[in-house]
């Protein structure tokens, strides 16, 4: 196990599994550590760094279980934001299938907004700003551009932190998260 310095954690990242070890929501190592020391969960798999006290040494978390249930409230639908939308298409274009940079990405409305387009997960893809001007408030088939891939809803129990994390998801959450990856 390799020690490190506070300043260098800052992006590591704890997965937070319920008591019944259904993934709840990604949380940053300090927090972690603080629900860790005053005993409210147990440590289930750590990073490969530890940190340090003055007196001790820890290992980072990597996946936490909480000790009491949380009763999770379930709603059929998700906000999300434009990251989300990004990621869930991999920073591809829908349209001409080339991965931009996210400062060079728009979103497009699948049935465009005029024409009683909601802003929802299933008509909003990844665009890039020449395809968006080109398809204008057209439909994909009105305009002769078809989809890479049919937008699609986030699982009920999708965690948006993991759509940020995807590529650079430490693997021992893999175990944890099972269909969640399907996204």
């Amino acid at each position: 196990m390799a020690t490190t310095t506070p300043g260098s954690l800052n992006g590591r990242r704890v997965l937070v599994l319920n008591a019944s070890y259904e993934p709840v929501k990604v949380i940053g190592w300090k927090r972690a550590m603080l629900l860790w020391l005053a005993e409210k969960v147990d440590v289930i798999e750590h990073h490969d760094v530890s940190v340090h006290s003055v007196t001790e040494s820890f290992g980072l978390p990597s996946v936490i279980r909480v000790r009491q249930y949380i009763k999770r409230r379930r709603r059929g639908r998700h906000t999300f934001k434009r990251t989300h939308i990004f990621n869930r298409d991999d920073y591809c274009c829908q349209y001409c299938a080339v991965v931009f940079p996210q400062k060079d990405l728009t979103l497009d409305h699948v049935v465009p907004v005029k024409s009683g387009g909601p802003k929802t997960w299933e008509n909003l893809v990844t665009c890039c700003r020449d395809c968006n001007q080109r398809k204008g408030a057209r439909t994909p088939d009105e305009a002769g551009m078809p989809l890479l891939t049919n937008p699609r809803r986030m699982p009920v129990n999708y965690i948006p932190d993991l759509i940020l994390l995807r590529k650079n998801m430490p693997e021992n959450w893999k175990v944890y998260l099972g269909q969640l990856l399907s996204f």
